[in-house]
């Protein structure tokens, strides 16, 4: 069995050690080491020198050193989606990765597998992809999973502009990786143009101070002025906020209130704060609070975020587990209420 993504990119040989039937791990990206891996196997060959693989020898785990992120991207082929069931994958089934990498500094975010260094696929490689999909799968809605669509700004003018100019008949919904400090009212008239139906801003946070401390590298003011700008562009807005980031004590739940009532997004994504290890909010954690009765390190046994029963994994001494978790709930009942109406 091999396995990649976040989880092994993250833990390395702790995935092996912990997991007997797994036999080796990709870490980072996996196009490149997984076909190699597969041709070393193929050919018995050895597989000591495989780049950014984690894998058994015997009794023994052996990692590798790390592959460099792909480049050019449009170097890869599209998904084999043919090898997949489409139909079952329903409204998910548009899925679209257009960039990867991020090189904005925020404390909780965890880059284990596409990494800092951004890199984008050209605007004719991804509207080829938009056509493959709408061609082969008769898809129209598409979901924009970039950590950082917007990072090249002319890269995502000409993608939305080659949408608008072949008249497509798209619903675009971006789930992140539109910053908001990069969103002009011209931008934004070009994705409502496009078929832009919905953003999510990672706002995280209605509290300049802890802004601050997580590194997030926007202002209140931009959020204010980019979900106007959105809602008045016809688009619907919603942001992400997290409860329990460093900083947070129990008036947070006042902050949101307050910055909701404000700003009158259309929905948001709330969920606990929870430090991933490799990132500076777990470092902070560490040092700054007390973990609960659950394995710092080991991410299965860790929640599910954006549910009602989701749980801290920390606490400090001026926002205890028992406030997250009531200041959670809270604002998830007032959201529910507030946004219902």
């Amino acid at each position: 069995m091999v396995v990649g993504g976040p989880y092994a990119s993250i833990m390395g040989e702790v995935t092996l050690v912990r997991h007997w039937e797994i036999d080796a791990a990709v870490v980072g990206e996996g196009e490149v080491t997984f076909v190699e891996l597969l041709e070393r196997l193929k050919n018995k060959q050895g597989l000591n020198d495989v780049k950014g693989l984690i894998f058994r020898d015997g009794s023994k785990i052996r990692s590798n050193s790390s592959r460099d992120p792909v480049e050019p991207l449009d170097s890869l082929p599209f998904p084999a989606r043919e090898k997949l069931p489409m139909k079952l994958y329903g409204e998910n089934a548009g899925v679209l990765f257009t960039s990867r990498g991020c090189p904005y500094q925020c404390v909780f975010c965890s880059r284990s597998v596409f990494g800092r260094r951004w890199r984008g696929y050209s605007p004719e490689y991804v509207l080829a992809e938009i056509e493959h999909l709408r061609k082969h799968y008769g898809i129209s809605s598409l979901i924009f999973l970039d950590d950082n669509f917007t990072f090249d700004v002319d890269r995502a003018e000409k993608i939305l502009e080659g949408i608008i100019a072949k008249k497509w008949k798209l619903n675009l919904y971006f789930w992140n990786g539109i910053r908001v400090d990069s969103v002009t009212e011209g931008l934004l008239t070009k994705m409502k143009k496009a078929g832009c139906t919905a953003i999510n801003y990672g706002v995280e946070s209605a509290d300049p101070e802890v802004l601050n401390k997580i590194k997030k590298g926007i202002t209140l003011d931009q959020v204010d002025k980019a979900i106007r700008l959105t809602r008045q562009a016809g688009i619907k807005t919603n942001v992400f906020l997290m409860v329990g980031n460093p900083g947070d004590t129990v008036k947070v739940v006042d902050k949101i209130r307050e910055f909701v009532e404000r700003v009158k997004v259309d929905g948001v994504h709330l969920s606990l704060a929870t430090p991933i290890p490799g990132t500076e909010f777990w470092s902070w954690a560490n040092k700054n609070g007390h973990w609960l009765d659950y394995n710092p390190e080991e991410l299965l046994d860790w929640p599910i975020d954006d549910v009602e029963d989701a749980y801290p994994v920390f606490e400090t001494p001026d926002f205890t587990a028992k406030q997250r978790i009531e200041a959670y709930r809270k604002t998830r009942k007032y959201l529910a209420g507030k946004l219902l109406k």
